[in-house]
């Protein structure tokens, strides 16, 4: 069966802790999105730069794609320091994500509001993790086509892709309802992912199928079929709980960088009892939402109550 993981919060570690106030003035929000748009140009540049290089080396492709994605993080990483009026709590410890790394393979769950969170969590990956666990996302074939961007984060990356036919499907675009594949396509995509499972990899996707557009009224049923190679190879299974990220950068406009509050949270969601999970595809889903239901509450209500660690507010640090 599925067991859900309690958890108590860990003591909070605040970064970037300089904001602005939420009522911000038109003209000061429009300069904040300029320089938010400036920073994340020079920080997509650099990384399509950083991964082309990567890729021509004469190292193994596994390594190329873990310094890939470590590259990714860290400009991210650097983009958020430098955009201030974006405030980040991340409640995520070091130890949370080696004990992450420890039980791999396994697949961390992430909900998904906005372009923002995929910036939020890259910066938030530690380099450490990532080259322990080679952890890799799972993303729309669409996002892999970006100009310049779209192959840094995507093959470059080893990312896994999926082949949606609806149109726009899985990016905030399209009819949210149809998640129907290209079944041809898509099974390529499936063994390397089982590949990767069998070498201990770490996956790291959104279960809603696509962008939430209606947040404030809960998840979005889990897609059955993202539980799949969790329910075969009885993976544990983690939530990186995401808030905030609509703030950030709202969803109809065409670049981010708002004044706000963002935050993310690590739990382990659920474990599966060795050597034989009984637990379907279909079990995990409903599971994994009810528990990252919860999780994605305590953080918004965590979030909107202004956090503290137990010795106060601390000042933003890099991992």
């Amino acid at each position: 069966g599925v067991h859900l993981v309690q958890r108590v919060p860990p003591p909070l570690h605040l970064h970037l802790s300089t904001s602005l106030q939420p009522m911000t003035p038109a003209p000061l929000r429009l300069l904040c999105r300029v320089w938010f748009g400036a920073t994340l140009a020079v920080a997509c540049l650099l990384l399509g730069a950083a991964t082309r290089v990567l890729h021509l080396l004469p190292i193994s492709l596994e390594l190329s794609e873990d310094l890939s994605v470590s590259t990714a993080a860290v400009l991210f990483r650097l983009m958020l320091r430098v955009n201030p009026q974006i405030r980040v709590i991340n409640t995520a410890r070091e130890a949370d994500w080696d004990r992450l790394a420890a039980c791999s393979p396994a697949m961390i769950l992430m909900n998904h509001t906005s372009f923002f969170d995929f910036f939020l969590f890259t910066a938030l990956l530690p380099p450490r993790f990532v080259r322990r666990a080679h952890v890799r996302t799972v993303m729309s074939a669409s996002i892999a086509q970006l100009p310049f961007l779209g192959r840094s984060i995507g093959d470059h990356a080893g990312s896994f892709k999926v082949y949606f036919q609806a149109k726009g499907a899985g990016f905030g675009k399209g009819d949210a309802s149809d998640f129907s594949v290209d079944r041809a396509r898509q099974e390529a995509e499936t063994a390397r992912m089982e590949a990767h499972i069998k070498r201990r990899g770490v996956l790291a996707f959104c279960p809603e199928g696509g962008m939430n557009k209606t947040p404030s009224e809960g998840l979005n049923p889990f897609r059955r079929g993202s539980f799949a190679q969790a329910a075969k190879y009885s993976t544990p299974i983690w939530g990186a709980a995401l808030h905030g990220s609509t703030a950030a950068w709202p969803r109809d406009a065409l670049l981010g960088g708002d004044p706000s509050t963002v935050a993310l949270s690590l739990e382990q969601l659920t474990l599966l009892p060795p050597p034989v999970a009984t637990a379907t595809a279909a079990d995990l889903a409903e599971a994994c939402q009810e528990a990252m239901q919860r999780q994605v509450d305590r953080l918004a209500t965590l979030a909107r109550g202004g956090a503290r660690t137990e010795g106060g507010a601390t000042r933003a640090r890099a991992s």
